[in-house]
C-alpha cells in the first residue's frame, strides 16, 4: 500500500490490520453451512404460510383460481410434487455441502484497510479534475485559490491534491474523503456484488428456461414435468426433473456466488430473497398490497400465464 502521494498533503501511513475467523452467526453451525441451508429452511417457512392460506381458503379473492381448480386440471398430487420438492432440496444441500468441504470460516479484520485504500483511491482521483482543467488551459491552481473565498468544497474539488478539502490543513484524509471511502467499502462494493449476482443467474435462468421452451426435446425431457402443475402453488415452485434442477437452478447460484465474490452472509440474504421471490411467484395469490410487485410486474400472475396452456412459450421472464 502506498504511503504517500504526489499531492501537496499525503494520506496517513497504511494501518496494520490482522485477520482473525469470523464469530458465527449462529454458534453451533458455521456460516458456510448456514448459507447452504437456509433457503431450505425459508422455503419450508414460507410454502407452509401460503399452504396454511389455501387449506383454511384464507384470502379467497385474491387466489387467481377457484381452489376447486387445483384437483381438476394439475396433473400430479400435493404429495407427488411434495416428493419432487424434497429431492430438490436434497441435491441443492448435498452439492452446496460438497463445495463446501473443508471451506475454512471467512476472515475478518481488514476493514481499516480497506477504508484506507479507498480513501487512496478517492483521494487520487481529485487529481483528475486539475488536470481535465490544466489539459483545457485553465489554471487549476489558481481558480482553486480564487474560489476558495466561496466554497472551500468547491476549491478543494477543483484544486484536487494541491488544496485541502475544508475542516482540515494536515495530512489526514479528510471527512469527505473519509465518507467516500466507507461508503464504497460499506454500501456501494456489496452492492454492486448483488447486482452481479442478479445479473448472473437472472441471465442464466432466464436462457435455460427459454430454451427449455424453445427446444422440444428439451421440455419433453426435462421441463415439462414442471409444468404438470397448472394451478400453482408456492411450495410446488421448484418441483422439476433432476435435470433442470441442477442445470438451471443449482448451476445459476453456484456461478453467481463465484463471479460475484458473495461471502458466506451476502449468500444467505441472497439465496432467501431469491427463495422468496420464487415462492411468492408461484403462491396463486396477487396481494395489492405485496411488496415484491412494485419490483417489477413479473410476479404470480405473470407467472401463472406461463404455467397456463396457452402461455408456455411466453412470460418467460425471471427477474
Amino acid at each position: 500500500m502506498p504511503s504517500n502521494t504526489s499531492t501537496a498533503f499525503s494520506p496517513l501511513s497504511s494501518p496494520t490490520c490482522l485477520l482473525t475467523p469470523q464469530e458465527p452467526i449462529l454458534p453451533w453451525i458455521s456460516d458456510n453451512v448456514l448459507a447452504i441451508v437456509l433457503p431450505t429452511i425459508v422455503y419450508a417457512v414460507v410454502g407452509a404460510f401460503f399452504h396454511i392460506l389455501d387449506t383454511y381458503q384464507l384470502f379467497g379473492s385474491y387466489r387467481i383460481h377457484p381452489s376447486e381448480d387445483e384437483l381438476k386440471r394439475n396433473h400430479l398430487t400435493r404429495w407427488e410434487c411434495l416428493r419432487g420438492v424434497t429431492r430438490y432440496h436434497l441435491m441443492q444441500i448435498s452439492i452446496g455441502l460438497a463445495l463446501n468441504y473443508g471451506a475454512e470460516p471467512p476472515m475478518v479484520g481488514d476493514e481499516a484497510c480497506k477504508i484506507y485504500d479507498a480513501a487512496s483511491m478517492v483521494r487520487n482521483a481529485r487529481n483528475i479534475i486539475p488536470t481535465l482543467l490544466n489539459t483545457l488551459g485553465i489554471n487549476a491552481k489558481q481558480l482553486s485559490h480564487a474560489t476558495k473565498g466561496a466554497s472551500t468544497t468547491l476549491a478543494g474539488i477543483i484544486g484536487g491534491g494541491t488544496l485541502p478539502m475544508p475542516g482540515t490543513e494536515t495530512q489526514d484524509f479528510t471527512s469527505l474523503e473519509l465518507t467516500l471511502a466507507e461508503f464504497s467499502v460499506n454500501i456501494l462494493t456489496p452492492g454492486v456484488q448483488f447486482l452481479v449476482a442478479l445479473f448472473v443467474v437472472d441471465t442464466w435462468i432466464y436462457f435455460t428456461h427459454r430454451l427449455c421452451h424453445v427446444n422440444r426435446t428439451l421440455y419433453r425431457l426435462v421441463h415439462a414435468p414442471h409444468h404438470r402443475i397448472y394451478v400453482s402453488y408456492a411450495y410446488g415452485a421448484v418441483y422439476g426433473h433432476w435435470l433442470e434442477t441442477l442445470f438451471l437452478d443449482i448451476l445459476s447460484f453456484v456461478l453467481a456466488g463465484e463471479l460475484a465474490r458473495l461471502s458466506p452472509r451476502q449468500s444467505m440474504l441472497f439465496g432467501a430473497a431469491a427463495t422468496v421471490k420464487t415462492l411468492s411467484d408461484h403462491c396463486g395469490y396477487i396481494f395489492p398490497w405485496d411488496p415484491l410487485g412494485f419490483l417489477n410486474g413479473n410476479g404470480a400472475g405473470f407467472h401463472d400465464l406461463h404455467h397456463q396452456s396457452w402461455g408456455l412459450k411466453v412470460c418467460v421472464l425471471e427477474i
